[in-house]
């Protein structure tokens, strides 16, 4: 588009102050958040901790503030805070451990680089700023861009810039493949300025209004990646410890042949001698673009389920073109920023077996990578706003799934994460805020409110419980005789019904009491009335202690109308009549279910299959993560991973203590009540008392009272107890017992 037509253009597109008074604000936020007088004195934990929302680096690419730095990966930003607690710069082959004075020497020369280039841009000299530092020139460019606002426009990608300086022929003045973005950006400005329509606009008008002649949204794809090399040849940890991915069909260096075209590259793997399903799963692995979302998996058959295991989720860091490159061991590989590496399972989903895998389904795409689509609309090639559909966006959040449960070891946050989950489902803007917030007092009450509304229920099962306190039973009418009575979730089934219905009256009306609701639910149903969930409000079901109730007596023949495809109007309805009532019942979309399971208490493997392949599992293990720093005598986390890696080797991971209990300590003496109260409790019950695993697991066994361990040995003598006149040859001379007052070091003993 030449400078004529964008002159044309802007009489009839410029933005309203609607379209840009949000950025323009979230610039502001972000200025008094960060005053400039403020960066010198700046930590890098205010720079980069991966432990806060207010960071700098949270505000400049979460909060989708002018435009977004989306892409590449956490080296972007110079100096960044990695899930293994440390601070590192560069990527891959080039990344490099920072810490201590070395830390401190980096993060200051970082600090330099945006204060210089912050005053030579306030100073007019562009051509000194400086570039080529740890930051990228994206990222330094939002940086200029939030503080000096009338020398740059909210556009930070090379991708739109350079066609756009073209255009203004400013090719003619500047070599734009080696020249940095935060010049071409400057340039552009200049050029527009200069012409009249454009004179008296704001830097983000005139951004909004040419991201709206040339930027484009490119689709992201999404891809499951195999980790195993034939056989059990795992590469699960390599790939995750390098950030990469890979495949090793074709033993040849493909390095010089990513510069051809699409069907030059296909055509030069298919003349290698590969079998179809290799040569496929190349050319797909080599269609993975920078931004795309890619899952490590594996498929395998259990008890007649087909199940997908998902390992990790990331997101490509580079193209081919400048990311590949070819390992010995390795083969093929992509670089990955790693974004999760929890284990999910999925069943119904292991037909998925082919190396690797385009996923095209829009349900399956939710369900494996749901939690990371919010993302993908925050973090858009730099979109100066985003028009996103609000409707669709609440589709495919991560409640996308209705059945879910929560499982994991004791301690673990599972009822935590429900009171979130559930506001997610029900109210997903006002969750937002509170989150952003962190506020759990305000949580907690919105979470009660919709109790009260009776749009959230609450139930526990155990194991008297029953299909007739669940969907329906017969009780005595007072009368000699039975009447047909609702249940937990029949009742929450109606509530969700009517609220898909086409109302005329108030719906929120005191007058509409459950029998009411009902009776006009049941004639919808009867009459086969059009129902509308597009704006329907949501019913969650909350089930905590699923696993202890006999789950499959208590949903009955209603486990087939979990499946997502079998609810109202979805392509596979299925409709239903109750055995007590003879009333007709089917599940609406609205209608959720999240459950939690604790994983000392039963296996999730004990589970029905059939009920298991109708729920998503979300695992949630301990995070001593969480426990950094949080004791100045005592590295909690390390003790919680110690006692955690012990118990995985003498038990297994389900049985492993959660990170809750340590939550909100302040003191040795609240840590000894907590470990006297529910820690030792615990491996007793799981170690049945033997007393030797459970020193173990605490970090030894001392020879007397006086040694610096909790659980201690006592010889006793049986001859004595008994008398010589008692058989007393398989009795234990020794026994095993735990100080009453625990001390700071036999804490400290468990992980030294």
């Amino acid at each position: 588009m030449s400078l004529l037509k964008l002159i044309e253009s802007s009489h009839s597109s410029k933005p309203t102050k609607e379209n840009t008074v949000a950025r323009i604000q979230g610039r502001e936020e972000f200025v008094n958040r960060f005053p400039i007088e403020s960066l010198a004195d700046m930590t890098v934990e205010q720079y980069a901790s991966i432990h806060s929302k207010d960071t700098f680096i949270y505000w400049l690419e979460r909060k989708n503030i002018l435009a977004g730095i989306g892409g590449g990966n956490s080296s972007k930003f110079g100096i960044y805070h990695a899930k293994d607690g440390k601070y590192y710069k560069g990527y891959r082959n080039k990344k490099t451990l920072l810490e201590g004075d070395t830390l401190q020497v980096e993060f200051q020369k970082l600090k330099d680089q945006i204060l210089t280039a912050i005053r030579t841009a306030k100073e007019g000299k562009l051509q000194e700023i400086p570039t080529g530092g740890l930051l990228w020139d994206m990222v330094l460019l939002k940086i200029l861009n939030m503080y000096v606002p009338n020398c740059f426009f909210n556009i930070y990608s090379r991708a739109v810039l350079v066609p756009l300086a073209e255009d203004l022929v400013l090719d003619s003045k500047m070599n734009l493949r080696d020249t940095s973005v935060i010049l071409i950006n400057a340039g552009i400005l200049k050029v527009l300025r200069e012409q009249d329509p454009f004179l008296n606009w704001d830097t983000v008008a005139i951004g909004t209004f040419l991201w709206n002649q040339y930027g484009v949204e490119e689709k992201r794809s999404y891809w499951l990646n195999g980790y195993t090399y034939g056989g059990d040849n795992t590469q699960l940890h390599t790939f995750l410890e390098k950030g990469v991915i890979g495949t090793n069909y074709l033993d040849f260096d493909l390095s010089d042949s990513l510069g051809l075209d699409t069907r030059d590259l296909d055509k030069q793997i298919e003349s290698k001698a590969l079998e179809n399903k290799e040569k496929k799963a190349l050319q797909s692995f080599l269609r993975m673009r920078q931004g795309d979302y890619v899952a490590l998996k594996a498929a395998y058959a259990k008890k007649g389920a087909s199940i997908l295991r998902i390992c990790a989720i990331g997101i490509i860091s580079e193209d081919p073109a400048t990311g590949y490159e070819y390992d010995l061991q390795l083969g093929h590989t992509l670089p990955v920023e790693w974004l999760d590496t929890d284990v999910m399972e999925y069943e119904g989903l292991g037909y998925m077996r082919d190396t690797v895998v385009a996923v095209k389904k829009e349900e399956v795409i939710s369900k494996i990578f749901g939690k990371y689509l919010e993302e993908q609309r925050q973090d858009g090639d730099c979109r100066p706003d985003s028009d996103y559909d609000k409707e669709t966006l609440s589709l495919i959040r991560p409640f996308g799934e209705r059945n879910q449960i929560l499982y994991g070891p004791p301690g673990t946050g599972k009822t935590y994460h429900l009171v979130d989950k559930s506001l997610q489902i029900l109210d997903p803007e006002r969750y937002e805020e509170l989150y952003e917030l962190n506020n759990r007092k305000m949580m907690k009450d919105a979470f009660r409110q919709y109790i009260n509304k009776g749009q959230l229920i609450f139930t526990t099962f155990h194991p008297s419980y029953a299909y007739e306190d669940f969907i329906e039973g017969l009780k005595s009418d007072g009368r000699g005789g039975f009447e047909p009575t609702d249940g937990v979730f029949k009742r929450a089934t109606i509530e969700a019904l009517f609220l898909g219905l086409p109302m005329v009256d108030d719906f929120k009306n005191p007058e509409w009491t459950y029998e009411k609701k009902k009776d006009r639910v049941m004639e919808a149903l009867q009459s086969s009335m059009t129902y509308d969930f597009r704006h329907a409000e949501r019913v969650v079901v909350v089930i905590d202690e699923f696993n202890r109730g006999n789950v499959s007596k208590i949903f009955g023949e209603l486990i087939t109308l979990l499946e997502s495809d079998k609810r109202l109007n979805e392509d596979n309805e299925i409709m239903v009549t109750l055995p007590y009532s003879r009333d007709r019942f089917v599940l609406p979309p609205n209608l959720y279910i999240v459950g939690t399971m604790n994983t000392a208490d039963r296996s999730i493997a004990l589970l029905d299959t059939a009920l298991r392949r109708r729920f998503a599992f979300l695992e949630m293990m301990p995070t001593p993560a969480l426990l950094v720093n949080t004791l100045d005598e005592l590295q909690l986390d390390v003790l919680l991973h110690t006692l955690n890696q012990r118990i995985e080797v003498l038990y297994d991971r389900e049985h492993t203590i959660g990170h809750a209990f340590f939550i909100g300590i302040q003191s040795v003496e609240e840590l000894v009540e907590v470990f006297q109260n529910k820690v030792i409790p615990l491996l007793q019950e799981y170690f049945y008392e033997d007393w030797e695993k459970i020193g173990l697991v605490l970090g030894g066994i001392g020879k007397s009272e006086q040694d610096h361990y909790i659980v201690y040995q006592k010889t006793r003598s049986i001859s004595s107890l008994f008398k010589s006149a008692a058989s007393t040859g398989h009795f234990q001379e020794v026994e095993y017992l735990m100080k009453k007052s625990i001390l700071v070091e036999e804490l400290r003993t468990i992980y030294e």
